[in-house]
């Protein structure tokens, strides 16, 4: 208890030395010089007094000084660095603006805020990905692509070619927060994952926390991505855009009136043409599918201190297998922001939004015509004060209060002569509500601290139905004792629980530094799907009585370094992440309307651990990065009946356990603006489970499957190659074009996606399938006006 008391009183001595100190705040805003939109994340350090900090998504700052003059020394990303005097000789505000410096985005294509970010940031376990250089990057039909992008870093995969989402450190794809302007994305692809569904064109920044983020997001257990789309350019009217083998898209923004801007773009596919061109053999040929998206921005900002936006997305997909079925989703979003400065160091930032996603399923067999469908609708309401407490403590407050609503499906005979009986499962509804705290502290020079709590509550809601077993037998429709009706809104099934996250940086020299962080994570909605990736027929569910919510612990450490003036960054992660009520599947389970679903579910323990390796070479006319990780990622299912258990109870490869991966990008820059790039993939196949024996059932011989993700497909590597030319003749050269020649797939690897077997007589075959057997050209143009 003394030590408590102690430590308290020099907290509160320190606090107080500095108020009595005469300090002046200096306030600001650091914007692009052309557009005079805000910068985020720009580095602005003080010279003289050794003060610094990074402005936030509106690019603002602030930092505590006492009286006099200073260099203010202004950096980020893309452009020129910056060095103005000014004096303070009491509390001011000012606006600083960046020129961009367009001809660098050559040098780079993945790195952080600014050149020593990596190593003085207390965050760690971050991706940034600069977008402009998507267009000049290797791509599957030529189109930019985000997820593809990211892919290609260490801790980030996918299941598979052709897949839709992706999985970070070995976590499933629903355990990722995908936020577009603070909105989320229950939907991330088009085409079953060829394309992302957010168009490069209009996205501002990207990042992808991988594990560990601040406080102030929760609901998901795997990684954050933030995606926040551009404002519209403030001096003048502006057309961009782009057309590739299968798609087209176009970009328009510029000011409607003082403080008023406007951004608004679509895109559409048209890939059926080419879908004729593959082999004979491959499941793309007979496939037909168009998609569609748009996003609108409206941003003003009426002075100074405040700023409001909306922004609006939509997306719909229709997608046909060889066969008589039809699949179709489509995504909405709408988000309203609202900023204010309330004083020089306290801004005021709040939010509500919409999020909804919806599938179908059209079967068109004559006489069993249907449509099934499943939604989930989101709907939020958030705010947060940021408070500036000198230039070395920062403290941001907030609360967020969710409510989701979730069709598990609905079937109905579509047609005058289906024999399909219609049948629709009971809605799902529920309530998340948190509240969080986060703090950053440079304790000393060497020593920076970042810690902050959440406490998350989640309560399914009714009307609802919910069904009651037996004990000590498992759970069955034939096992069903009892059952209760809930009332519309009122409380079934509650979970909740503290979030600690805290991330440590201790500067070991200028140009390196070691890295540690903790965090707990909450997930309270899940989706079911018992495939290695997202298919249309996948659905989401709420925690309840028999699906607990997740809950994932995870220790990160890691050691930075940069080399030759930060031409060279070199970073080493491991990590070590537990999961617990993780969701797993009985053998032969039935997902689709199914009214006892919770019959076929199981409970199951996570655990993933890895190392990763990254050097970024960032200057020089070839540039580029070497990404390798060693990620495991294994399941156990907890269960007390032994006809329930997987594997004897064991520890499992999860469906996205791929040991090795290795991706090697490299970037030339040649003469007359030309670049070449390569991108090379290697990876481990992932888990799959083959027959490891026949047994006979009702005189019939049958396949016996007995040890889950017990084998795996066939390793995966692949070569890309792509040319890109670069028509502007200077950097402040507004009306240019990019035209990119690239090849996928160069030597035309079969890489597998999965492996099937079929018994025909006494006769067992194996057969594998590949969504691209085969290299793939493109050529793509993007101009701006």
């Amino acid at each position: 208890m003394p030590n408590r008391f102690l430590f308290c009183f020099a907290f509160f001595l320190l606090v107080f030395q500095e108020l009595i100190a005469q300090r002046v705040m200096l306030s600001g805003t650091v914007m692009r010089a052309d557009t005079t939109l805000p910068i985020v994340g720009a580095s602005v350090f003080v010279t003289e007094s050794g003060a610094g900090t990074t402005t936030d998504e509106q690019g603002r700052f602030s930092v505590s000084l006492r009286p006099g003059s200073y260099h203010i020394s202004l950096s980020a990303v893309g452009f020129k660095s910056d060095r103005p005097f000014i004096v303070v000789n009491a509390n001011r505000t000012a606006v600083f603006r960046l020129i961009s410096q367009t001809f660098e985005l050559d040098e780079v294509e993945v790195r952080d805020r600014r050149a020593d970010q990596n190593v003085k940031d207390v965050r760690m376990s971050q991706i940034q990905l600069d977008v402009r250089q998507l267009k000049k990057m290797p791509v599957v039909l030529g189109e930019p692509d985000i997820l593809k992008a990211l892919t290609l870093q260490a801790g980030v995969s996918t299941a598979g070619e052709g897949t839709g989402g992706f999985n970070v450190r070995g976590g499933r794809t629903d355990q990722n927060l995908v936020l577009l302007d603070g909105a989320p994305m229950y939907n991330t692809s088009h085409l079953l994952g060829f394309y992302a569904n957010v168009s490069s064109d209009v996205v501002q920044d990207i990042n992808l926390y991988k594990g560990s983020f601040s406080s102030q997001y929760g609901g998901r257990i795997s990684s954050l991505l933030l995606v926040n789309t551009r404002a519209g350019n403030g001096e003048r009217w502006r057309l961009s855009g782009g057309i590739s083998p299968i798609s087209g898209r176009v970009v328009i923004d510029g000011p409607i009136a003082k403080g008023l801007t406007l951004m608004a773009a679509g895109r559409v596919a048209y890939p059926n043409w080419i879908l004729q061109s593959f082999p004979e053999r491959s499941a793309a040929k007979e496939s037909r599918a168009f998609f569609y998206d748009g996003n609108l921005k409206l941003n003003y900002a009426p002075n100074a201190a405040n700023t409001v936006s909306l922004s609006a997305y939509r997306s719909a997909d229709r997608f046909k297998f060889p066969g008589d079925t039809t699949y179709g989703w489509q995504s909405n979003v709408v988000s309203g922001w609202w900023s204010s400065l309330l004083s020089r160091n306290l801004q005021l930032n709040v939010n509500a939004l919409y999020s909804g996603y919806q599938y179908h399923v059209d079967g068109e067999t004559e006489g069993y015509t249907f449509r099934l469908t499943s939604y989930i609708q989101h709907r939020e309401a958030k705010a947060d004060l940021f408070y500036t407490l000198f230039d070395k403590h920062k403290l941001q407050v907030g609360a967020n209060g969710i409510l989701y609503r979730i069709q598990k499906g609905d079937l109905e005979p579509t047609g005058d002569n289906s024999s399909i009986n219609p049948k629709t499962l009971e809605p799902e509804n529920a309530r998340e509500l948190g509240i969080y705290a986060n703090t950053e502290w440079i304790l000393t020079p060497a020593i920076t601290l970042q810690a902050g709590l959440r406490y998350s509550t989640f309560s399914q809601l009714g009307p609802q139905t919910v069904y009651r077993y037996a004990e000590k037998v498992p759970r069955t429709p034939e096992t069903v004792v009892d059952s209760t009706v809930f009332a519309g809104g009122k409380p079934i099934q509650t979970y909740g629980g503290w979030e600690p996250r805290l991330g440590l940086r201790v500067q070991l020299s200028s140009s390196m530094s070691l890295k540690l962080n903790y965090s707990r994570n909450r997930q309270y909605i899940h989706l079911i799907s018992n495939t290695t990736a997202i298919t249309p027929s996948d659905f989401w569910k709420v925690s309840d009585s028999f699906v607990p919510a997740q809950v994932a612990d995870q220790l990160a450490i890691g050691l930075f370094k940069n080399l030759n003036d930060n031409a060279i960054e070199l970073a080493v992660e491991g990590y070590y992440k537990t999961i617990d009520n993780l969701v797993e599947y009985r053998n032969g389970a039935t997902l689709l309307l199914n009214e006892r679903l919770e019959t076929d579910l199981l409970q199951a323990r996570g655990k993933a651990y890895g190392v990763e390796l990254s050097v970024a070479k960032n200057k020089g006319k070839l540039t580029g990065q070497f990404n390798y990780s060693y990620a495991r990622s294994l399941v156990a299912v907890q269960t007390a009946f032994s006809e329930l258990q997987v594997n004897q109870g064991d520890y499992y490869p999860s469906n996205f356990d791929k040991p090795h991966n290795l991706n090697v990008q490299t970037r030339l820059a040649m003469r007359y603006n030309w670049t070449f790039t390569t991108n090379f993939v290697y990876s481990t196949g992932v888990p799959a489970t083959y027959p490891d024996g026949q047994y006979v059932f009702a005189n019939q011989p049958t396949l016996n499957y007995s040890k889950r993700n017990a084998d795996r497909i066939q390793d995966y590597h692949r070569l890309d190659v792509a040319f890109s030319k670069d028509t502007r003749l200077s950097n402040r050269q507004t009306r240019y074009s990019i035209w990119t020649i690239g090849i996928y797939n160069v030597y035309a690897r079969k890489n597998p996606y999965s492996v099937y077997f079929n018994r025909s007589n006494s006769r067992t075959d194996a057969y594998r399938l590949a969504v691209f057997g085969t290299l793939i050209p493109s050529i793509t143009y993007n101009f701006n006006f």
